[in-house]
C-alpha cells in the first residue's frame, strides 16, 4: 500500500480530512489535480468566524481580508431587511491562502501531498483500493486501504463507484468579479434577490476595503455574463465600478446526497452534497463531516473491517449531527425558488414588522441558519403572512417537499 488512506482533492474539505487523518495517525496521501493548491479560485471566501474556528482553522494574518458584522438583503423593487449582529461575524478571505494554510497543516501532521495528479480511476475490491493516475502523459497506480472522495462538486469518481453525487438539476453556473473604483460600508455584504438576474439563487457584493469588493452571482439561467454586467450596470455604487478580476465556478444549493459510502470509499463536502442549500457554502459544514469520517476511517482500519457497513457509522453521525440542519436549509432554497419577484417583494414586506426584524437579528446566523426557521414557524404573524403567500402555490407544493 501507498497509504492507508488517499484523499482525493486538496480543497479545504480535502485538507481538512487528510490533516485530521493523520493526526489519527494513519498514513495519508494527499492527491490534487491542479499544479497548486488553492488555484483556480471558485469561491467568493465569505466564512463564518465561529464554524471555521470550530474547524480548528485560525486564519493567518496573510489569509485575511475583511471581517464583516452584519449583512444587508435587497428585493427586486428595493425592499430591505439589515442583519447587524454588532460585531465581527464572518471573514472575508483569499480562499486560494486558506487552501493551503490548511493543506501545509495537513503536511505537519504527516500527510503526503502530490499536486499535478488527476485520478481518472477508483477501483474497488476486497483486497483495497486501486487508482490510476495520470500526471502530464504518464500513468501511474496507487493502491490504498481506502478512500476519502473530496474532490468537489463534479463527483465524477462517487458517481464511478455507484454513489448518487449532487443532485444536477440543483447545480448552477456562478461568475464573480473582483472591481475596484466603487465606495461602500467595508462591515456589511449585500445579498440581492432578483430573478431578473438570477432565478433561483442572488446577487452579492462583498467588501474587501472601501473601494474594492467582490461581485457576483449564481444562477439557473443560461446568460450568467450578461446577467452579472445588467446587474453591475444597474446597481447605483457599482456602476463606475472596475472590473480586476474575474472567476467563474458552480454553486449547489440541492442539500446532501442519500448516500455517501460504499466498500473502502467516503464522499465528503461538496462530493457529498453536502453544502449549505441557501448559499451553497460548503467549508464549515464540509470541514465537520470530513472530521467525523476521520473517526470512523481509523476505527474501520483499527479494526480490518473495511464495508460500507462499517464505514456508514460516519453518515449515520453527520446526519445526526446536522442532517436537521440541511434539510431545514434546502427545504428553505425550496421555497424561495417557487416565488416571483413580486411574491419576493411581499415576503421582504413582512419582514419590516418590528418582531419579525427582530427574530432575524437575534436567530439569524452564517452556519446556524435552522435556528432561524425553527424561530420563524413559531411566529404568528410571520406564519400568517407566509401562508397568505403560499396559498396560490399548491401546484408547487411537490417541489416544496421533494424538490
Amino acid at each position: 500500500m501507498d497509504a492507508e488512506v488517499i484523499v482525493i482533492g486538496a480543497g479545504p474539505v480535502g485538507g481538512l480530512a487528510a490533516r485530521q487523518l493523520a493526526r489519527l495517525g494513519l498514513s495519508v496521501l494527499l492527491l490534487e489535480d491542479h499544479k497548486q493548491v488553492g488555484r483556480p479560485v471558485h469561491c467568493a471566501g465569505l466564512i463564518g468566524i465561529e464554524g471555521l474556528h470550530g474547524l480548528g482553522v485560525h486564519p493567518e494574518k496573510s489569509v485575511v481580508i475583511n471581517r464583516v458584522c452584519g449583512s444587508v438583503l435587497h428585493s427586486p423593487s428595493g425592499f430591505t431587511l439589515t442583519v447587524d449582529k454588532g460585531k465581527p461575524h464572518a471573514y472575508v478571505l483569499h480562499r486560494d491562502l486558506l487552501d493551503q494554510q490548511i493543506v501545509r497543516e495537513a503536511e505537519m501532521a504527516g500527510a503526503k501531498l502530490l499536486l499535478g495528479n488527476r485520478v481518472i480511476r477508483c477501483q474497488l475490491s476486497q483486497s483495497g483500493v486501486k487508482l490510476t493516475v495520470r500526471k502530464g502523459g504518464t500513468k501511474r497506480e496507487f493502491r490504498a486501504n481506502l478512500v476519502v472522495d473530496a474532490e468537489g462538486i463534479s463527483a465524477r469518481l462517487a458517481r464511478q463507484n455507484g454513489l448518487p453525487g449532487p443532485r444536477k438539476s440543483f447545480i448552477l453556473r456562478a461568475l464573480q468579479y473582483e472591481v475596484s473604483n466603487v465606495s461602500l460600508p467595508t462591515d456589511r455584504v449585500h445579498l440581492c434577490f432578483d430573478n431578473r438576474f438570477a432565478p433561483k439563487f442572488f446577487q452579492w457584493i462583498i467588501p474587501l476595503d472601501a473601494h474594492r469588493a467582490r461581485v457576483g452571482l449564481a444562477s439557473a439561467g443560461s446568460k450568467v455574463r450578461k446577467s452579472l454586467e445588467k446587474f453591475l450596470s444597474r446597481t447605483p455604487i457599482l456602476k463606475d465600478a472596475q472590473i480586476d478580476k474575474r472567476y467563474g465556478g458552480l454553486v449547489y444549493s440541492g442539500g446532501p446526497s442519500g448516500k455517501n459510502v460504499v466498500e473502502r470509499f467516503i464522499a465528503v463536502g461538496d462530493a457529498a452534497g453536502q453544502t449549505k442549500a441557501t448559499s451553497g457554502g460548503g467549508v464549515v459544514y464540509g470541514g465537520r463531516c470530513a472530521i467525523i469520517a476521520a473517526a470512523s476511517i481509523q476505527r474501520a482500519l483499527r479494526n480490518g473491517r473495511y464495508h460500507h457497513k462499517e464505514l456508514a457509522n460516519y453518515d449515520k453521525q453527520w446526519r445526526r449531527a446536522y442532517g436537521r440542519q440541511f434539510n431545514q436549509m434546502a427545504l428553505l432554497r425550496r421555497v424561495i425558488n417557487c416565488l416571483n419577484n413580486k411574491e419576493l417583494d411581499k415576503l421582504f414586506q413582512v419582514t419590516q414588522q418590528s418582531s419579525v426584524r427582530e427574530l432575524v437579528e437575534t436567530k439569524g446566523d452564517i452556519d446556524q441558519q435552522g435556528r432561524l426557521i425553527t424561530a420563524s414557524l413559531t411566529n404568528p404573524f410571520l406564519l400568517a403572512q407566509l401562508a397568505k403567500i403560499f396559498l396560490s402555490k399548491v401546484k408547487f407544493l411537490p417541489k416544496l417537499l421533494w424538490g
